[in-house]
């Protein structure tokens, strides 16, 4: 079953696994040209991989330069003199500096990316990748239309922060920009690497998983778990190795989610492209890497002195690892799981690059908090129009939100501003990132799991959870469901499925 957005989205398929319709065309969004299917498939390609610019060619494009390219020769041509602009020097290239330029045989060859028009004949598609014209079905394609931000055109594999600046989204991990400013997504990645493996599911079904409620995963593919159970809750570990350690938490205090700060795109080139003009430099380091968040919950008010809200994990305090950072008072809803003991106090909580915690309905419904942990402060930045129930960050300018009935905003933290994304049509449970495709998961109240583009809008179902839970995308490719086991008259099992290996 598939759902389709009405708006400037050209093409609406999501789908990943494989070579087909390319459905993220819209103004500033970038088209991914993949399968036209959306449905769990196989398993993921271990080791990493990352695509580089090709020299130009007549009937072909070539990747290399990565540790396992990408070729795409149906359909492609590279730049001509009817699609490229060259110049001749009397000796060398010359001056041949911009980010879209390449030195070929002493001439300085403009390739496709950024240039307006589009230099790409009927029928073809610029490939920021490659810089060469592909057929919209070639593998490994990343085009689209360009966004204006500011001074710039922020174009695939990018988008605009709000002020003036293109940032990257996922395949993607930087941005290249001309002298002109016309921008696109640069350290872009074809195939999804797999740097660890999961802890395996008989573990994860294990003492880990007793009375679970939420999920997520570390970079290095370590398991974080909170539990909604009668008495005390634990916040748990599990690392690959089956390694398991919990912390307890404060009194009777419900947990509701947890959250670790993880790289919102995937590692990326190793060697420099041998048609590079300059060095690349990776990405900047993200300080906080893996640390963690959990939200304290509490129904029918809390006793004494003691405070539901977001709490941070400090291991090397043994006499107080989980502080309240986000203090909050009492708040309700009648969703996303329609049980009262679940959608109570503060949820949607997530991490923004800027390691700023995020989290909903701590001082009311619909008010968006923060814990800034470098500031050390802690202010109301937003109110959105229902009780928030899941977010996830998108790029280090937006976070995805959704709120009762399953609207879908973006917001982003700079401006401070929301814009509405879609309509789900129900509850959301949860929302997790995919920091390959750059699509988010959204685990619904109807028990469908949908994929969904953050800058379109489009959505299509992927999977169907067999009871309430949530899902969480782990670094090894894989999707997880995890039962909310406390709400279940039968304990399901936790479980997973393939996400795409390649674009």
């Amino acid at each position: 079953m598939q759902r389709w957005i009405v708006g400037s989205v050209v093409v609406g398929c999501l789908g990943v696994a494989g070579c087909g319709d390319d459905g993220r065309a819209d103004s500033g969004a970038a088209t991914l040209t993949a399968g036209s299917t959306m449905t769990p498939t196989g398993a993921t390609s271990e080791g990493l991989s990352t695509t580089a610019t090709s020299a130009p060619t007549t009937t072909t494009t070539s990747e290399g330069g990565s540790e396992s390219a990408t070729a795409a020769t149906t359909g492609t041509t590279g730049p001509t003199s009817g699609e490229s602009t060259a110049t001749s020097e009397p000796v060398g290239c010359g001056v041949c500096s911009e980010p879209n330029q390449q030195c070929v045989d002493d001439r300085c060859v403009t390739l496709c990316q950024g240039q307006d028009p589009d230099p790409c004949p009927r029928g073809q598609v610029c490939d920021v990748i490659s810089g060469t014209c592909h057929a919209p079905a070639d593998a490994c394609t990343l085009a689209g239309a360009s966004e204006a931000c500011g001074d710039e055109q922020c174009g695939p594999g990018s988008v605009c922060d709000g002020q003036g600046s293109c940032v990257p989204v996922a395949p993607c991990a930087d941005v290249a920009c001309t002298s002109a400013g016309a921008c696109w997504g640069s350290a872009c990645a074809c195939d999804r690497p797999v740097e660890c493996q999961d802890p395996s599911l008989e573990l994860l079904n294990g003492p880990f998983a007793e009375k679970i409620m939420g999920i997520d995963f570390a970079d290095d593919c370590t398991a974080w778990m909170v539990t909604l159970r009668s008495g005390t809750d634990y916040l748990r570990r599990l690392r690959p190795d089956g390694e398991l350690t919990e912390w307890p938490g404060v009194s009777n205090l419900d947990m509701g989610e947890v959250k670790v700060l993880r790289r919102l795109t995937i590692p990326q080139l190793h060697e420099v492209p041998p048609v590079a003009a300059g060095p690349v430099a990776p990405p900047q380091a993200v300080e906080g890497l893996g640390e963690v968040a959990i939200t304290y919950t509490c129904i029918g008010g809390c006793l004494g002195d003691i405070i539901q809200g977001v709490a941070r994990l400090v291991e090397d305090d043994p006499d107080d690892p989980l502080p309240i950072v986000i203090p909050a008072t009492e708040t309700s809803g009648t969703g996303p799981f329609m049980a009262p003991v679940a959608d109570a106090g503060p949820q949607g909580l997530t991490w923004g690059e800027d390691r700023v915690l995020y989290v909903g309905n701590s001082t009311a419904n619909g008010e968006y908090n923060t814990a800034d942990l470098v500031q050390a402060t802690v202010a109301v930045v937003h109110n959105f129009p229902a009780r928030v129930t899941a977010s996830a960050p998108v790029s280090p300018a937006h976070l995805l939100v959704a709120v009762e009935g399953g609207a879908l905003y973006r917001y982003n933290v700079f401006t401070k501003e929301s814009e509405l994304v879609t309509e789900l049509g129900a509850h959301v449970t949860g929302l997790s990132h995919d920091s390959f495709t750059g699509l988010v998961y959204a685990s619904m109240s109807s028990l469908e799991v949908l994929a969904v583009e953050p800058f379109t809008g489009v959505f299509e179902v992927f999977a169907t959870m067999p009871d309430r839970g949530r899902v969480a995308v782990s670094p090894s490719g894989k999707l997880y469901y995890v039962p909310a086991k406390y709400l279940q008259v039968q304990e399901g099992m936790i479980q997973s499925w393939d996400l795409p290996a390649a674009i």
